[in-house]
């Protein structure tokens, strides 16, 4: 049998402080909490570093929080990576 590969990340399940309603805050927020769940996961430091900059990116390229875009926006977005 595998061995079990947890690890425990610091924080809580309950918000410390006041939510944001800025939607840029929520989704940094948002962002910040993926690349967590990477690390917790054991993704490599280059991996991690290399795609949150492909999907920094993406998202600036875009102009508008994640869940406003549709499928018409990625013309838009390949077209930034040349």
């Amino acid at each position: 049998m595998a061995e079990a590969r947890l690890q425990v990340i610091a924080g809580g399940a309950i918000p410390q402080e006041p939510l944001s309603t800025d939607p840029w805050q929520f989704q940094a927020a948002c962002v910040d909490a993926f690349v967590a769940s990477w690390r917790a996961r054991g993704f490599s430091p280059v991996t991690i570093d290399n795609d949150i900059g492909l999907l920094e990116r993406a998202l600036a390229a875009l102009g508008r929080p994640a869940w406003e875009v549709m499928s018409a926006y990625s013309p838009m977005c390949r077209a930034a990576y040349g």
